[in-house]
C-alpha cells in the first residue's frame, strides 16, 4: 500500500471514531463529556510513547492487530443494526433480519470493492467524507446556538464518569489502525498523532454538547441520543437536516468497516508474505462473521477491554525498530 498524509489518516480514524459517537446508546451528560475526553486523553499519551519510541510493529503485536480489527469490524456491523429503529432504511425494515443480512452484505460488498483500490485512494475519499460529516455536525451546532435550551446541559447527572470513560473504549474501534497505519504515514508521527487526537477531542466535545443542548429534556428516554437530537434539529424548513445526516451516517458507517477491513488486509501481507490474493476478502468473511456472533449485541465492556488492550500491546515497542533509527 502507498503511503498516506497525516491528513488523510486522521481523517480515517476520525471517521470511525464519530461513528461511534453516532451509535452511542443510553443517557449522557456533562460527566460522561468528561469520562470521554479523560479517556481520550490517556489515549493519547499512549499514542505518544508508541510514536516516541518506534516505528514498526512486532509480529505478535501484528497479530493482535488483526485480531482487534475484526472484533472491531464485526462491532461496527452490529452497532449499525442496532441502530436500525432509530435510522430508518426501509428495505431493512420491512424483511426484518433478512434485511440487515442485506444491507450488510451490500455494505461489506462496497468495502471490499473500496479496499482493493488501495489506501491512498480510500485515504483520500476519506477527507471528503470526513469533509462533508464535519459540515453536517456544524449544521446542526448553529441550529442549536440558535434554537436550543442550553440550558438542558446542566440538568441534573444522571450517568456518571466511569460510565463516560469506559464508552469512549468502547467506541475507540480505530485505535489499532492508528498504530498499525501510522507506519504508512508521511511526515513526522508525533503531529499525526497530535492531529488525530486534538480533532476527535473537539468533534467529541461538539458532538455531545450539540446532543445535550437540542434533545437535553428527553436525553433520558432517548435510546441513541445523538441520533435524537440530529432527528430533532432543523434548521432549515425546506430540507430535513435528518435526511443529510442519513447520508453521513451510512458514509461514515462504509467508511469505518473498510478501515478494519484494510488494516487487516495490510497486516496478512505483514504476517504472511505468500498470501497474495484475497487477503481483503478473507478479512470481509472474517468480519461478517463476528458480526454475526455479536447478533447486534453492544457488548459495551469487552470492547472496552479490547481498546485498553490494544493500548497495552502498543507499549511493547519493537527493539529493532528503535534500532534501525539510530542507522
Amino acid at each position: 500500500m502507498n503511503s498516506i498524509s497525516r491528513y488523510q489518516l486522521a481523517a480515517m480514524l476520525i471517521i470511525t471514531d464519530v461513528f461511534g459517537l453516532f451509535c452511542l446508546s443510553g443517557s449522557i451528560s456533562l460527566m460522561t463529556l468528561y469520562g470521554i475526553l479523560s479517556a481520550s486523553a490517556l489515549q493519547f499519551l499512549t499514542a505518544l510513547i508508541f510514536v516516541l519510541h518506534g516505528k514498526e510493529t512486532s509480529k505478535g503485536q501484528q497479530f493482535f492487530y488483526l485480531l482487534y480489527a475484526v472484533f472491531c469490524g464485526g462491532a461496527l456491523f452490529s452497532s449499525l443494526w442496532r441502530t436500525s429503529g432509530a435510522i430508518y432504511i426501509p428495505y431493512e425494515e420491512r424483511n426484518g433480519i433478512w434485511g440487515k443480512l442485506l444491507t450488510a452484505g451490500l455494505i461489506a460488498l462496497v468495502c471490499l470493492y473500496s479496499s482493493s483500490t488501495g489506501l491512498r485512494a480510500v485515504s483520500r475519499a476519506a477527507v471528503t467524507a470526513a469533509a462533508a460529516g464535519l459540515l453536517c455536525i456544524l449544521i446542526d451546532f448553529v441550529s442549536a446556538v440558535f434554537t436550543a435550551d442550553w440550558e438542558n446541559i446542566y440538568r441534573p447527572e444522571n450517568q456518571s464518569f466511569f460510565y463516560g470513560f469506559v464508552r469512549e473504549f468502547a467506541v475507540s474501534g480505530s485505535l489499532g489502525s492508528f498504530f498499525v497505519l501510522l507506519e504508512k504515514t508521511r511526515g513526522e508521527r508525533s503531529y499525526a498523532a497530535v492531529l488525530y487526537f486534538g480533532a476527535k477531542t473537539l468533534l467529541t466535545a461538539v458532538v455531545i454538547l450539540t446532543s445535550l443542548a437540542v434533545a437535553g429534556g428527553i436525553v433520558s428516554a432517548a435510546e441513541f441520543p445523538v441520533i435524537t437530537a440530529a432527528q430533532l434539529s432543523q434548521p432549515f424548513e425546506a430540507q430535513r437536516i435528518d435526511s443529510l445526516f442519513l447520508v453521513i451516517f451510512i458514509s461514515f458507517a462504509v467508511f469505518s468497516v473498510t478501515l478494519q477491513v484494510m488494516t487487516g488486509a495490510y497486516l496478512l501481507k505483514r504476517l504472511f508474505p505468500k498470501f497474495r490474493r484475497w487477503r481483503s476478502s478473507t478479512v470481509t468473511l472474517l468480519v461478517l462473521g463476528a458480526a454475526l456472533l455479536m447478533s447486534g449485541r453492544e457488548l459495551i465492556l469487552l470492547r472496552a477491554a479490547a481498546a485498553l488492550a490494544a493500548l497495552t500491546v502498543s507499549a511493547a515497542v519493537k527493539k529493532s525498530a528503535v534500532k534501525d533509527d539510530t542507522h
